[in-house]
């Protein structure tokens, strides 16, 4: 049986997606584009595929993404943009069905640089590690929501999730990195967390450095004997943690600035 949709009390006569605007089922990719696509492209699309295949829904083809971005930056004629991609889930409005069909959604805008050094807050409430969604960048976006929100109103910039047994887990839009003793820490995925595809470059730039690593589960009091802590997403590459609560961190250590700097080469954001 056909939908009936209406919008402000008028009918909707085109299609419309539906299931991502009821259910958050949808995934997206967004990262920086600077007069070229992003260096780690091919990790995005895959990320997005896997996500696609999570979900059910039908995956249009790295091409005509690529298509979608590159009209979007075509008609923009921006050369350094914040880009956004969004698969967009249709089918019927039954939340148990399959999707059947797809949409593709491009948002750009002018990039705006981040803040060189910033403040995080431990989130009041808890991510669950054994959560699927969390391995996909779903449009399901409530939790990082609140939790940004909550972050800024207390005065931070961000906030930093904890799993259901007090393990620190991610960002609300970034992965976690610190250093102690020349050995560069992060969460292991399996405490719940989207393996981004920054820090999967950190991870290798790292070793290519001569930098141990070291994934697992560590609880928040590390950052309290960190000599750094740093987030990382495809937007801000890595930037430094000044503060976590109420405690001040060591601000940009050589090891941190090493990285930093790696990394801007890799992402050629020179």
């Amino acid at each position: 049986m056909k939908d009936l949709i209406f919008i402000d009390g008028h009918p909707l006569k085109e299609e419309f997606p539906l299931r991502s605007l009821f259910y958050g089922e949808g995934v997206f990719e967004s990262f920086r584009w600077k007069m070229r696509p992003p260096v780690f492209w091919d990790k995005h699309v895959q990320r997005m595929k896997r996500g696609a295949e999570l979900l059910g829904i039908p995956f249009p083809g790295v091409g005509d993404v690529e298509w979608v971005i590159e009209r979007a930056m075509l008609d923009s004629q921006i050369s350094d943009a914040y880009v956004k991609i969004c698969l967009l889930s249709q089918g019927s409005s039954n939340f148990y069905e399959t999707p059947t069909r797809h949409s593709l959604l491009g948002i750009v805008r002018e990039f705006q640089a981040p803040k060189e050094l910033i403040t995080v807050c431990i989130s009041s409430f808890s991510r669950n590690s054994a959560s699927p969604v969390l391995r996909i960048k779903s449009l399901n976006y409530i939790e990082n929501i609140l939790a940004r929100r909550e972050a800024i109103g207390l005065g931070f910039d961000e906030a930093i999730f904890l799993n259901e047994r007090g393990e620190i887990t991610e960002g609300s839009a970034s992965n976690t990195f610190w250093l102690r003793e020349g050995v560069l820490f992060t969460p292991s995925l399996e405490c719940g967390l989207l393996p981004g595809v920054i820090r999967d470059v950190v991870i290798e730039v790292a070793c290519e450095l001569g930098i141990q690593v070291i994934e697992g589960s560590f609880d928040p009091g590390v950052f309290l004997v960190s000599e750094g802590v740093f987030l990382t997403n495809s937007l801000m590459g890595i930037v430094s943690v000044s503060q976590v609560n109420e405690h001040k961190l060591p601000s940009d250590p050589q090891g941190v600035i090493v990285l930093k700097s790696a990394i801007l080469e890799k992402l050629n954001w020179f």
